[in-house]
């Protein structure tokens, strides 16, 4: 029997000040412990000093892009009783892996094997889905944001403990995402040393996609913001448009469903950054085409079920796959599994591995 555990639900609504002082007063604690290990855990000794310089040149780009969100930084950390800069870093997690990552010219360190997406048409409208993978280390520190603002739409979003949050879903749009190897440039292969600096982190990102009216939209934003570290960014919208947006820090590659859904994971699809095909998914990007394998058979348009299916599935004779089960060093697990149902504004989540757990509801 599948187990039923609910996510620690934030409710913040308000400015954008008094929202964040809302999420720090609830997380005070929680918060305050990630800041004290947060660095160590990403970052090796040597570069534990110049990498927390490297996240703080993100700043600029967010004060102005998103102000607003530096507004809940700040209200975070008077929230939580905490320096801004270490607040903000929370919110740097990818950019700092990925900045260490060229330093050391290691392409392992450029993107963990982690995170599926999926977008489906259904109904006219969208599901969207996220299965977050990362190291078993950071689950205690996730939280589900329950956000009112009084200047934007409704939202959940999901967040370690102080960021500002990760993928989610609004009143108008859903987002999920997936690291992909960190490339400077289309002319730079992953794992080298070139750094593009600074630009807009992922998690800032992901709360500025969920601020967007449509998949059009949010296109448009990217299209003109340049991001601190290579994504893939899964986008569903109200009227049922459905996208993979492949981004390095200035690029970006559009890719379309067939037959009514896309799946996507940690490797380039795209032609314009000499992506594979679909004949090599199973070998260079095997948790996507797992993804594709459980659902191209199925009635189309897809279900809820149809994807949680998806999202719990392992590699034939193995206890790891879609659902993510990984020993060794640091261990990984599927800390979360959502699927954002954009027409009906509930996302339904699974909190843990989602072959163990059982999907629960949520209403924006």
């Amino acid at each position: 029997m599948r187990k039923t555990v609910r996510f620690n639900v934030v409710e913040m609504s308000g400015s954008r000040f008094d929202m964040g002082r809302q999420y720090g007063e609830q997380c005070r604690d929680l918060i305050a412990d990630l800041v004290e290990n947060f660095s160590a855990m990403l970052l090796p000794e040597e570069y534990l000093q110049e990498g927390r310089e490297v996240a703080m040149e993100a700043l600029p780009h967010v004060e102005r892009e998103a102000p607003e969100l530096i507004e809940e930084v700040r209200g975070i950390a008077d929230g939580a009783d905490l320096d801004f800069d270490e607040v903000f870093r929370l919110s740097c997690s990818q950019e700092m892996n990925s900045w260490q990552g060229c330093m050391r010219q290691r392409s392992t360190h450029t993107v963990v094997d982690n995170c599926t997406t999926i977008a489906a048409q259904r109904e006219g409208s969208s599901l969207v889905a996220w299965n977050m993978d990362w190291w078993t280390r950071w689950q205690p520190y996730m939280v589900l944001l329950h956000g009112q603002p009084d200047d934007g739409p409704r939202f959940l979003s999901f967040a370690m403990a102080g960021s500002v949050g990760r993928p989610g879903l609004s009143e108008h749009i859903s987002v999920s995402a997936n690291f992909l190897p960190y490339r400077a440039a289309p002319e730079f292969a992953a794992g080298g040393a070139e750094w593009a600096g600074a630009g807009i982190p992922y998690s800032f990102m992901a709360r500025m996609l969920l601020a967007q009216e449509s998949t059009a939209d949010a296109l448009e934003l990217l299209g003109r913001t340049k991001r601190m570290a290579c994504l893939n960014y899964t986008l569903g919208d109200m009227g049922g448009e459905i996208c993979c947006v492949e981004t390095m820090p200035d690029d970006l590659a559009v890719l379309r469903p067939e037959d009514g859904f896309i799946t996507h994971a940690n490797s380039y699809h795209a032609p314009e950054f000499d992506g594979m095909t679909r004949d090599e998914l199973a070998e260079k990007d095997p948790r996507a085409h797992r993804a594709w394998e459980v659902l191209s058979p199925r009635d189309k348009p897809l279900s809820l079920e149809d994807i949680y299916d998806a999202q719990r599935s392992h590699f034939p004779d193995e206890d790891t796959g879609v659902c993510v089960h990984r020993g060794g060093e640091k261990p990984m697990m599927t800390l979360l599994s959502f699927v954002g149902d954009v027409r009906a504004q509930t996302m339904w989540t699974a909190m843990g591995s989602p072959c163990e757990h059982e999907f629960l509801r949520y209403d924006l």
